[in-house]
Protein backbone atom coordinates (compact mmCIF):
# COMPACT_ATOMS: atom_id res chain seq x y z
CA UNK A 1 0.00 0.00 0.00
CA UNK A 2 1.37 3.26 -1.48
CA UNK A 3 2.11 5.99 1.73
CA UNK A 4 1.62 8.53 -0.55
CA UNK A 5 -2.25 10.23 -1.20
CA UNK A 6 -3.36 11.51 -4.47
CA UNK A 7 -4.76 14.68 -5.27
CA UNK A 8 -7.48 13.57 -5.93
CA UNK A 9 -8.35 10.95 -2.83
CA UNK A 10 -8.20 14.28 -0.80
CA UNK A 11 -11.51 14.10 1.39
CA UNK A 12 -13.90 17.12 0.76
CA UNK A 13 -15.93 17.13 3.97
CA UNK A 14 -12.53 18.62 5.38
CA UNK A 15 -13.02 20.66 8.74
CA UNK A 16 -13.54 24.47 8.13
CA UNK A 17 -11.32 27.51 9.76
CA UNK A 18 -13.52 30.40 9.59
CA UNK A 19 -13.44 34.22 11.06
CA UNK A 20 -16.79 35.92 11.33
CA UNK A 21 -16.20 39.89 12.89
CA UNK A 22 -18.22 42.79 12.19
CA UNK A 23 -20.78 45.51 14.04
CA UNK A 24 -21.69 45.47 17.43
CA UNK A 25 -25.55 43.35 17.82
CA UNK A 26 -25.13 41.65 14.34
CA UNK A 27 -25.63 38.27 16.21
CA UNK A 28 -21.52 37.36 15.47
CA UNK A 29 -21.63 34.72 18.19
CA UNK A 30 -25.52 33.24 17.46
CA UNK A 31 -24.19 32.51 13.61
CA UNK A 32 -21.04 31.29 14.64
CA UNK A 33 -23.27 28.45 17.15
CA UNK A 34 -25.11 27.84 14.25
CA UNK A 35 -22.54 25.06 12.79
CA UNK A 36 -22.26 21.61 13.87
CA UNK A 37 -22.30 20.51 17.45
CA UNK A 38 -20.52 23.99 18.64
CA UNK A 39 -18.75 24.21 22.11
CA UNK A 40 -17.99 28.00 23.12
CA UNK A 41 -14.24 28.83 24.14
CA UNK A 42 -15.93 32.23 25.74
CA UNK A 43 -12.86 34.59 26.03
CA UNK A 44 -15.35 37.66 26.00
CA UNK A 45 -17.92 36.25 28.47
CA UNK A 46 -20.85 36.86 26.49
CA UNK A 47 -22.38 33.56 26.02
CA UNK A 48 -25.52 35.21 28.04
CA UNK A 49 -26.55 37.60 25.67
CA UNK A 50 -27.11 34.68 23.19
CA UNK A 51 -30.61 33.38 23.17
CA UNK A 52 -31.10 30.19 25.97
CA UNK A 53 -32.25 27.96 23.23
CA UNK A 54 -28.96 28.49 21.03
CA UNK A 55 -26.62 28.31 24.23
CA UNK A 56 -24.40 25.66 24.59
CA UNK A 57 -21.30 24.34 26.79
CA UNK A 58 -18.89 26.71 27.16
CA UNK A 59 -14.63 27.27 28.68
CA UNK A 60 -15.10 30.60 30.44
CA UNK A 61 -11.44 31.97 29.88
CA UNK A 62 -9.64 32.81 32.47
CA UNK A 63 -5.95 32.40 30.94
CA UNK A 64 -4.91 30.49 27.51
CA UNK A 65 -3.02 27.25 29.63
CA UNK A 66 -6.74 26.45 30.46
CA UNK A 67 -7.31 26.57 26.30
CA UNK A 68 -4.68 24.07 25.89
CA UNK A 69 -5.49 21.63 28.90
CA UNK A 70 -9.24 22.00 27.04
CA UNK A 71 -7.96 21.28 23.46
CA UNK A 72 -5.83 18.05 25.13
CA UNK A 73 -8.48 16.44 26.98
CA UNK A 74 -11.19 14.21 25.97
CA UNK A 75 -14.13 17.08 26.69
CA UNK A 76 -14.05 17.93 23.20
CA UNK A 77 -15.17 14.31 21.84
CA UNK A 78 -18.73 14.76 21.69
CA UNK A 79 -18.26 18.69 19.91
CA UNK A 80 -17.51 18.76 15.61
CA UNK A 81 -17.15 22.79 15.67
CA UNK A 82 -14.81 24.60 18.17
CA UNK A 83 -15.87 28.03 18.60
CA UNK A 84 -13.35 30.88 19.75
CA UNK A 85 -15.04 34.15 20.97
CA UNK A 86 -12.84 36.58 20.61
CA UNK A 87 -10.13 36.40 18.66
CA UNK A 88 -9.04 39.76 20.13
CA UNK A 89 -9.04 38.40 23.71
CA UNK A 90 -7.60 34.80 22.60
CA UNK A 91 -4.14 37.00 21.29
CA UNK A 92 -4.61 38.72 23.96
CA UNK A 93 -4.27 36.04 26.50
CA UNK A 94 -1.87 34.20 23.79
CA UNK A 95 0.16 37.53 24.50
CA UNK A 96 0.19 36.69 28.53
CA UNK A 97 1.07 32.96 27.97
CA UNK A 98 3.95 33.27 25.74
CA UNK A 99 5.43 36.68 28.29
CA UNK A 100 5.76 34.00 31.42
CA UNK A 101 7.19 31.87 29.34
CA UNK A 102 10.02 34.06 28.24
CA UNK A 103 9.95 37.42 30.34
CA UNK A 104 12.32 39.34 28.01
CA UNK A 105 9.48 39.30 25.18
CA UNK A 106 7.86 42.04 27.12
CA UNK A 107 9.60 45.34 26.88
CA UNK A 108 10.20 48.02 29.36
CA UNK A 109 6.77 49.75 28.90
CA UNK A 110 5.00 46.40 28.98
CA UNK A 111 4.47 45.86 25.20
CA UNK A 112 5.43 42.73 23.56
CA UNK A 113 8.53 42.71 21.64
CA UNK A 114 8.12 41.72 17.43
CA UNK A 115 9.98 38.33 19.09
CA UNK A 116 6.70 38.14 20.92
CA UNK A 117 4.66 38.09 18.13
CA UNK A 118 6.27 35.91 16.19
CA UNK A 119 5.46 33.55 18.76
CA UNK A 120 2.09 34.14 19.15
CA UNK A 121 1.92 33.39 15.71
CA UNK A 122 3.53 30.27 15.88
CA UNK A 123 1.05 29.50 18.80
CA UNK A 124 -1.79 30.76 16.86
CA UNK A 125 -1.10 28.24 14.05
CA UNK A 126 -0.44 25.28 16.05
CA UNK A 127 -3.94 25.77 17.51
CA UNK A 128 -5.32 25.49 14.49
CA UNK A 129 -3.48 22.35 13.27
CA UNK A 130 -4.82 21.16 16.32
CA UNK A 131 -8.06 21.50 15.98
CA UNK A 132 -7.68 20.06 12.66
CA UNK A 133 -6.01 16.88 13.59
CA UNK A 134 -9.15 16.20 16.13
CA UNK A 135 -10.93 16.56 12.64
CA UNK A 136 -12.86 19.46 14.33
CA UNK A 137 -14.09 22.90 12.74
CA UNK A 138 -12.93 26.41 14.31
CA UNK A 139 -14.77 29.52 14.21
CA UNK A 140 -13.28 32.76 15.43
CA UNK A 141 -15.57 35.46 16.04
CA UNK A 142 -14.09 39.12 16.43
CA UNK A 143 -15.33 42.86 16.73
CA UNK A 144 -14.36 45.25 13.94
CA UNK A 145 -11.96 47.92 14.02
CA UNK A 146 -12.04 51.22 12.04
CA UNK A 147 -8.80 51.76 10.34
CA UNK A 148 -7.11 53.95 7.46
CA UNK A 149 -4.90 54.01 4.54
CA UNK A 150 -4.50 57.91 3.34
CA UNK A 151 -8.22 58.99 3.04
CA UNK A 152 -9.76 55.79 3.02
CA UNK A 153 -11.44 54.05 5.67
CA UNK A 154 -12.22 50.66 6.40
CA UNK A 155 -12.89 47.54 8.94
CA UNK A 156 -10.60 44.79 10.04
CA UNK A 157 -10.89 42.47 12.84
CA UNK A 158 -10.01 43.78 16.33
CA UNK A 159 -6.97 41.96 17.06
CA UNK A 160 -3.76 43.58 19.15
CA UNK A 161 -0.46 44.18 17.42
CA UNK A 162 1.27 42.91 14.37
CA UNK A 163 -0.27 39.77 14.20
CA UNK A 164 -3.79 40.34 12.69
CA UNK A 165 -2.93 39.89 8.77
CA UNK A 166 -0.91 36.84 9.71
CA UNK A 167 -3.46 35.18 11.45
CA UNK A 168 -5.93 35.12 8.96
CA UNK A 169 -4.01 33.35 6.35
CA UNK A 170 -4.18 30.24 8.86
CA UNK A 171 -7.87 30.70 7.77
CA UNK A 172 -10.29 29.46 4.70
CA UNK A 173 -12.73 31.80 5.86
CA UNK A 174 -13.22 35.82 6.91
CA UNK A 175 -16.46 37.31 6.81
CA UNK A 176 -17.89 40.89 8.00
CA UNK A 177 -21.31 40.77 9.51
CA UNK A 178 -23.40 44.00 9.03
CA UNK A 179 -26.87 44.88 9.03
CA UNK A 180 -28.30 46.44 5.16
CA UNK A 181 -31.71 48.00 6.13
CA UNK A 182 -33.35 45.37 8.25
CA UNK A 183 -31.45 42.51 7.15
CA UNK A 184 -28.25 40.82 8.44
CA UNK A 185 -25.61 39.77 5.45
CA UNK A 186 -22.38 38.02 6.10
CA UNK A 187 -20.11 39.06 3.22
CA UNK A 188 -16.48 36.81 2.40
CA UNK A 189 -15.19 38.89 -0.16
CA UNK A 190 -12.93 41.78 0.43
CA UNK A 191 -13.62 45.06 -1.22
CA UNK A 192 -12.42 48.73 -0.41
CA UNK A 193 -15.05 49.24 3.04
CA UNK A 194 -13.80 45.76 4.62
CA UNK A 195 -11.41 42.50 4.80
CA UNK A 196 -12.63 39.54 4.18
CA UNK A 197 -11.28 36.08 2.64
CA UNK A 198 -13.15 33.72 0.50
CA UNK A 199 -10.19 30.80 -0.13
CA UNK A 200 -13.48 28.60 -0.98
CA UNK A 201 -15.21 30.97 -3.43
CA UNK A 202 -18.44 31.24 -1.34
CA UNK A 203 -20.94 33.56 -2.70
CA UNK A 204 -19.91 37.32 -1.95
CA UNK A 205 -22.63 38.41 0.28
CA UNK A 206 -25.24 35.93 1.59
CA UNK A 207 -27.94 36.74 3.34
CA UNK A 208 -28.66 35.30 7.36
CA UNK A 209 -31.83 34.36 7.98
CA UNK A 210 -33.83 35.28 11.43
CA UNK A 211 -33.48 32.45 14.32
CA UNK A 212 -37.38 32.06 14.17
CA UNK A 213 -37.19 28.29 12.98
CA UNK A 214 -33.69 28.09 14.59
CA UNK A 215 -30.50 28.50 14.96
CA UNK A 216 -28.61 26.44 11.44
CA UNK A 217 -27.69 28.89 9.41
CA UNK A 218 -23.58 27.88 9.31
CA UNK A 219 -24.43 24.40 9.12
CA UNK A 220 -26.65 24.77 6.21
CA UNK A 221 -25.63 27.66 4.00
CA UNK A 222 -21.60 27.83 4.41
CA UNK A 223 -20.70 24.20 5.19
CA UNK A 224 -22.78 22.68 2.92
CA UNK A 225 -21.51 25.16 0.24
CA UNK A 226 -18.12 24.95 1.17
CA UNK A 227 -18.74 20.91 1.01
CA UNK A 228 -20.36 21.01 -2.40
CA UNK A 229 -16.98 23.18 -3.53
CA UNK A 230 -15.08 20.81 -2.52
CA UNK A 231 -16.83 18.08 -4.24
CA UNK A 232 -16.92 19.97 -7.64
CA UNK A 233 -12.91 20.54 -7.38
CA UNK A 234 -12.39 17.19 -6.39
CA UNK A 235 -13.93 15.67 -9.54
CA UNK A 236 -12.60 18.38 -11.75
CA UNK A 237 -9.57 16.71 -10.11
CA UNK A 238 -10.56 13.46 -10.83
CA UNK A 239 -11.16 14.38 -14.85
CA UNK A 240 -7.66 16.21 -14.76
CA UNK A 241 -5.67 13.19 -14.31
CA UNK A 242 -7.78 11.05 -16.21
CA UNK A 243 -6.96 12.95 -19.14
CA UNK A 244 -3.58 13.67 -18.65
CA UNK A 245 -3.02 9.70 -18.40
CA UNK A 246 -4.91 9.57 -22.29
CA UNK A 247 -2.64 12.09 -23.31
CA UNK A 248 0.09 10.51 -22.04
CA UNK A 249 -0.93 6.72 -23.33
CA UNK A 250 -1.72 8.38 -26.69
CA UNK A 251 1.46 9.90 -27.37
CA UNK A 252 3.01 7.43 -25.75
CA UNK A 253 2.01 4.97 -28.79
CA UNK A 254 3.14 7.30 -31.42
CA UNK A 255 5.77 4.93 -34.01
CA UNK A 256 6.29 7.27 -36.70
CA UNK A 257 5.03 11.14 -37.98
CA UNK A 258 1.71 9.51 -39.49
CA UNK A 259 0.84 8.37 -36.03
CA UNK A 260 1.48 11.62 -34.62
CA UNK A 261 -0.52 13.34 -36.67
CA UNK A 262 -3.13 11.53 -35.66
CA UNK A 263 -3.29 11.65 -32.34
CA UNK A 264 -2.64 15.25 -32.60
CA UNK A 265 -6.02 15.40 -33.62
CA UNK A 266 -7.32 13.71 -31.18
CA UNK A 267 -5.88 15.70 -28.56
CA UNK A 268 -7.40 18.24 -30.03
CA UNK A 269 -10.54 17.29 -29.90
CA UNK A 270 -10.17 16.42 -26.34
CA UNK A 271 -12.02 18.23 -23.47
CA UNK A 272 -9.62 21.03 -21.92
CA UNK A 273 -9.14 21.12 -18.43
CA UNK A 274 -6.46 23.96 -16.58
CA UNK A 275 -3.22 23.56 -18.47
CA UNK A 276 -4.10 19.78 -19.91
CA UNK A 277 -3.15 21.65 -23.49
CA UNK A 278 -0.08 22.88 -22.50
CA UNK A 279 0.71 19.62 -21.02
CA UNK A 280 0.05 17.85 -24.56
CA UNK A 281 1.53 20.49 -26.69
CA UNK A 282 4.84 20.08 -24.39
CA UNK A 283 4.56 16.02 -24.71
CA UNK A 284 3.90 16.16 -28.66
CA UNK A 285 6.83 18.64 -29.10
CA UNK A 286 8.98 16.01 -27.47
CA UNK A 287 7.32 13.11 -29.30
CA UNK A 288 8.06 15.57 -32.88
CA UNK A 289 11.76 15.95 -31.90
CA UNK A 290 12.13 12.29 -30.83
CA UNK A 291 10.75 11.70 -34.30
CA UNK A 292 13.23 14.65 -35.76
CA UNK A 293 9.95 16.10 -37.57
CA UNK A 294 8.32 19.56 -37.56
CA UNK A 295 4.64 21.60 -37.22
CA UNK A 296 3.98 23.47 -40.43
CA UNK A 297 1.68 26.22 -39.42
CA UNK A 298 0.00 26.22 -42.87
CA UNK A 299 -0.76 22.88 -42.98
CA UNK A 300 -1.94 22.27 -39.42
CA UNK A 301 0.56 18.76 -39.57
CA UNK A 302 3.75 17.41 -38.88
CA UNK A 303 6.20 16.41 -41.35
CA UNK A 304 9.50 15.32 -41.50
CA UNK A 305 12.16 18.37 -40.66
CA UNK A 306 14.29 19.85 -42.90
CA UNK A 307 18.08 18.61 -42.51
Amino acid sequence: MSLLTQPSELKHNQPISCLIYGQPGTGKTTLALSADKPVLIDLDRGLYRVEKRFQCPSLQVENYQQILDLINSDELRPFNTIVIDTLGKLVDRMGDFVARQNPKFKQGDGTLSMKAWGAIKIQFAALVKQIFNSNKSVIFVAHEKEDKDGDIRFVRPDVSGSSGKDIVKELDLMGYMEMKGNKRTVSFTPNEKYYAKNALNLPPVIEVPDTTSGNTFFQDKIVAAVAEKRRQEAELLADYESLKNVIETKVGEIKDITGLNEVYGEIRGLQVIWDSQIFANKMLKEKAAALKARYNKETGKFEVADE
